[in-house]
Protein backbone atom coordinates (compact mmCIF):
# COMPACT_ATOMS: atom_id res chain seq x y z
CA UNK A 1 0.00 0.00 0.00
CA UNK A 2 2.82 2.38 0.88
CA UNK A 3 4.49 1.78 -2.52
CA UNK A 4 1.24 2.66 -4.29
CA UNK A 5 0.89 5.87 -2.27
CA UNK A 6 4.47 6.89 -3.09
CA UNK A 7 3.97 6.10 -6.79
CA UNK A 8 0.74 8.11 -6.91
CA UNK A 9 2.42 11.04 -5.13
CA UNK A 10 5.32 11.04 -7.57
CA UNK A 11 3.02 10.78 -10.58
CA UNK A 12 0.80 13.60 -9.30
CA UNK A 13 3.84 15.76 -8.60
CA UNK A 14 5.18 15.19 -12.10
CA UNK A 15 1.87 16.06 -13.73
CA UNK A 16 1.12 19.07 -11.56
CA UNK A 17 4.66 20.45 -11.75
CA UNK A 18 3.91 21.33 -15.36
CA UNK A 19 1.05 23.63 -14.33
CA UNK A 20 2.37 27.09 -15.08
CA UNK A 21 0.63 30.44 -15.09
CA UNK A 22 1.30 33.27 -17.53
CA UNK A 23 0.07 36.85 -17.33
CA UNK A 24 0.55 39.96 -19.41
CA UNK A 25 1.32 40.52 -23.04
CA UNK A 26 1.76 37.15 -24.78
CA UNK A 27 3.69 38.83 -27.61
CA UNK A 28 6.68 39.10 -25.23
CA UNK A 29 6.68 35.38 -24.37
CA UNK A 30 9.30 34.37 -26.94
CA UNK A 31 11.08 37.72 -27.28
CA UNK A 32 14.75 38.31 -26.50
CA UNK A 33 16.99 41.36 -26.58
CA UNK A 34 17.97 40.44 -30.14
CA UNK A 35 14.44 39.88 -31.45
CA UNK A 36 13.16 43.11 -29.89
CA UNK A 37 16.12 44.94 -31.44
CA UNK A 38 15.15 43.50 -34.82
CA UNK A 39 11.56 44.77 -34.38
CA UNK A 40 12.29 48.25 -32.99
CA UNK A 41 14.74 50.71 -34.54
CA UNK A 42 15.30 53.93 -32.59
CA UNK A 43 14.63 56.97 -34.74
CA UNK A 44 12.78 54.92 -37.38
CA UNK A 45 10.05 52.65 -35.95
CA UNK A 46 6.60 54.20 -35.52
CA UNK A 47 3.78 53.60 -33.04
CA UNK A 48 2.08 51.51 -35.73
CA UNK A 49 5.24 49.38 -36.13
CA UNK A 50 5.44 48.75 -32.38
CA UNK A 51 1.74 47.95 -32.11
CA UNK A 52 1.98 45.54 -35.05
CA UNK A 53 4.94 43.75 -33.46
CA UNK A 54 3.75 43.66 -29.83
CA UNK A 55 0.05 44.53 -29.76
CA UNK A 56 -1.53 46.99 -27.37
CA UNK A 57 0.58 48.19 -24.45
CA UNK A 58 -0.27 47.14 -20.90
CA UNK A 59 0.19 50.74 -19.80
CA UNK A 60 0.47 54.11 -21.54
CA UNK A 61 1.88 57.15 -19.73
CA UNK A 62 3.45 60.51 -20.53
CA UNK A 63 6.63 62.34 -19.53
CA UNK A 64 6.50 65.88 -18.13
CA UNK A 65 7.41 67.09 -21.63
CA UNK A 66 4.39 65.26 -23.09
CA UNK A 67 6.24 62.37 -24.74
CA UNK A 68 4.29 59.09 -24.81
CA UNK A 69 5.57 55.95 -23.07
CA UNK A 70 4.24 52.47 -23.82
CA UNK A 71 4.96 49.69 -21.32
CA UNK A 72 4.60 45.96 -21.93
CA UNK A 73 4.95 43.18 -19.34
CA UNK A 74 4.89 39.40 -19.42
CA UNK A 75 5.21 37.07 -16.41
CA UNK A 76 5.52 33.29 -16.43
CA UNK A 77 5.28 31.46 -13.09
CA UNK A 78 6.11 27.77 -12.78
CA UNK A 79 5.40 26.10 -9.43
CA UNK A 80 8.17 23.90 -8.08
CA UNK A 81 7.50 20.16 -7.76
CA UNK A 82 7.76 20.24 -3.96
CA UNK A 83 4.51 22.26 -3.89
CA UNK A 84 2.61 19.07 -4.72
CA UNK A 85 4.22 16.74 -2.17
CA UNK A 86 1.91 16.38 0.84
CA UNK A 87 3.37 17.57 4.15
CA UNK A 88 6.66 18.66 2.55
CA UNK A 89 4.81 21.51 0.85
CA UNK A 90 4.01 22.92 4.30
CA UNK A 91 7.69 23.10 5.12
CA UNK A 92 8.88 24.51 1.81
CA UNK A 93 7.24 25.60 -1.43
CA UNK A 94 8.13 27.92 -4.23
CA UNK A 95 7.90 29.00 -7.82
CA UNK A 96 10.21 30.04 -10.63
CA UNK A 97 9.23 33.46 -11.98
CA UNK A 98 10.34 34.74 -15.37
CA UNK A 99 9.53 38.37 -16.14
CA UNK A 100 9.96 40.36 -19.36
CA UNK A 101 9.38 44.10 -19.69
CA UNK A 102 9.50 46.39 -22.69
CA UNK A 103 9.28 50.17 -22.35
CA UNK A 104 9.12 52.38 -25.44
CA UNK A 105 9.47 56.19 -25.49
CA UNK A 106 8.09 58.00 -28.54
CA UNK A 107 9.02 61.49 -29.73
CA UNK A 108 6.48 64.19 -30.69
CA UNK A 109 6.08 62.65 -34.17
CA UNK A 110 5.27 59.17 -32.83
CA UNK A 111 8.70 57.74 -33.73
CA UNK A 112 10.61 55.56 -31.25
CA UNK A 113 13.09 57.75 -29.39
CA UNK A 114 14.37 55.07 -26.97
CA UNK A 115 13.36 51.66 -25.71
CA UNK A 116 14.45 49.21 -23.04
CA UNK A 117 13.87 45.47 -22.81
CA UNK A 118 14.66 43.49 -19.68
CA UNK A 119 14.43 39.83 -18.70
CA UNK A 120 14.72 38.50 -15.18
CA UNK A 121 14.44 35.10 -13.50
CA UNK A 122 13.68 34.80 -9.81
CA UNK A 123 12.72 32.12 -7.34
CA UNK A 124 9.98 32.80 -4.82
CA UNK A 125 10.09 30.61 -1.71
CA UNK A 126 7.75 30.13 1.19
CA UNK A 127 6.86 27.73 3.96
CA UNK A 128 8.02 27.09 7.49
CA UNK A 129 11.55 26.00 6.48
CA UNK A 130 12.29 28.82 4.08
Amino acid sequence: MRKILVAVSIAASSVLAGCAVSAGNEALRDQSQTSVGNSIVEGKSTKADVQTAFGSANKVSFTDAGLEIWSYEFDHVTPQAINYVPVLNLLAHGANVEKKTLTVLFNEQGIVKKYTFAESSNVVRGGIAR
